[in-house]
């Protein structure tokens, strides 16, 4: 049998330079994806192998992929100074190969299926070569044949689905052993505790002014830090100075619920003995204070990259929280032209890294304004397209005053009624799951005693003067218990 050149076998290779190419667009964003599908060996260029392994210990690295990196480390190559030139062709015109990472799903199918063709064409001469030798056993023939398909058919990208049989028996398996480091974690709410697996997933918490949606967050990853869980929170607003303040206000008001010791008080310099005890004790803590990651002007691409080196590879990956959604400079101002599209964006890369790394994430949205004075709903979220869609639980905090709202209540005696509620102390705060794809929804209560910064399990409001409501079947997470017609 003739043996088949290699120069004649199944390729594409100007396909391979064009996903190349957009693998070093938008600071390698889709090198994941890419490196999820392909080997080095399913590029039929062995220039282009060489291009792809360096991209790939790039990213493992935390470097973004860029000609000069590449163009640095092929020169290294040992084959480099005999083929300087063609190498030097193939790198330093990579950016002008590709303007869009829109067509790697296709690149990678396409070049995925000439990798498995090449192989099945070797196969089938490796075959005709045994099956012609006399002295070789056809049973061991065929018993390296179907090894070296299954080989093959495992490796298709257009044979990935699995039967429902090998999930079960399986994936799940494996699946409930990642879930099993987490099973256990509180968030230090008794309330959320008692209903919510605070489980990796893609967490999105809203809520109209005053109802205290940063304070909230950066009790429950101080709370989760205190149990030893890895935390971090991001902030493209509040300073780590204003952040630990706001947490030194409130371990003090935990130390003593007479204290008058404010944020504003400790950043003027004011202390008291109860504020040095709680120095002293946090003192020898350090392990248990949450991280804080001050942010400005990065983008939600630079601010994944940064968090990568503390997420990737992790046996039980941290809880990020990311204050807020709407201040995230968008990746890409030509093309996200809207604010639809830039949450839209942002939402979605948060999840797949989410899902990649089973990091837990815990988004801060802000509310239309125009639903500052109703009850919490999905269209209270600002362009909630994907918020809607991508988050795995969505959490919406707001006084509970507008609970007890009349039908026709005027303008006026809502806004003024919402401004007593905001100057009392504590303020009666509802927590509504709108959403939850590890559970049931329900409804939880809090006092929140703004002037400490601190956040207390609390019951609902009760106002004689008004109607009663109209409830779903959800759970109340007050008491823990489903509440049935």
């Amino acid at each position: 049998m003739q043996k088949t050149k290699y120069e004649d076998l199944p390729n594409d290779v100007l396909i391979e330079q064009e996903l190349l190419g957009s693998m070093l667009l938008k600071k390698g964003e889709i090198v994941p994806k890419v490196a999820a599908e392909l080997e080095p060996e399913d590029f039929f260029s062995s220039i282009h192998q060489e291009i792809y392994r360096v991209i790939l210990d790039l990213h493992k690295e935390n470097y973004a992929p860029s000609v000069l990196l590449i163009w640095e480390r092929i020169r290294k190559h040992p084959d480099y100074k005999n083929n300087e030139k063609i190498f030097d062709e193939y790198v330093l015109t990579l950016n002008e190969v590709a303007f869009t990472t829109a067509y790697a799903d296709a690149q990678i199918k396409i070049i995925k299926e000439k990798s498995i063709r090449r192989k099945m064409i070797f196969l089938g001469e490796k075959i005709a070569r045994d099956a012609t030798n006399p002295q070789n056993d056809v049973s061991q023939i065929l018993a390296d044949f179907e090894t070296a398909t299954k080989a093959i058919y495992s490796q298709s990208t257009l044979e990935k689905l699995m039967s429902g049989y090998d999930y079960i028996f399986n994936s799940l398996n494996e699946a409930n052993e990642k879930l099993k480091p987490y099973l256990d974690r509180k968030t230090g709410f008794l309330n959320i505790d008692n209903c919510q697996i605070f489980a990796p997933a893609l967490y999105v918490v809203g809520a109209t002014p005053a109802a205290g949606k940063t304070t909230f967050c950066w009790q429950l990853l101080n709370q989760l830090s205190k149990q030893g869980e890895s935390c971090i929170y991001c902030s493209y607003e509040m300073s780590a100075h204003e952040m630990y303040t706001k947490m030194l206000a409130r371990e003090t008001f935990y130390r003593n619920p007479k204290s008058t010791l404010t944020a504003a008080d400790i950043r003027r310099g004011v202390e008291s003995d109860d504020y040095d005890a709680v120095i002293f004790d946090l003192s020898s803590q350090k392990n248990s204070i949450t991280n804080m990651m001050e942010l400005h002007n990065e983008t939600v691409d630079d601010l994944l990259r940064l968090l990568r080196p503390h997420c990737e590879g992790k046996e039980k990956a941290p809880v990020v929280c990311i204050d807020y959604l709407q201040i995230i400079p968008p990746a890409d101002e030509k093309k996200l032209t809207t604010d639809k599209a830039k949450i839209d964006d942002i939402v979605r890369k948060l999840k797949d890294f989410q899902r990649e790394t089973n990091t837990t994430f815990i988004v801060i949205s802000s509310f239309n304004r125009g639903n500052y004075t109703q009850q919490a709903s999905f269209e209270s979220f600002k362009e909630s397209g994907n918020i809607e869609y991508s988050a795995d639980v969505v959490w919406a905090l707001q006084l509970d005053i507008v609970n007890h709202f009349r039908i026709g209540t005027g303008v006026s005696e809502t806004r003024n009624k919402i401004e007593e509620a905001t100057r009392t102390q504590p303020r009666k705060i509802q927590l509504k799951c709108l959403k939850n794809r590890l559970g049931n929804k329900y409804d939880a209560y809090f006092d929140y005693y703004s002037a400490f910064d601190c956040f207390k399990v609390g019951v609902p409001s009760k106002f004689d003067d008004t109607e009663d409501d109209d409830t779903d079947n959800n759970t109340d997470a007050s008491s823990g218990e489903y509440s049935v017609d």
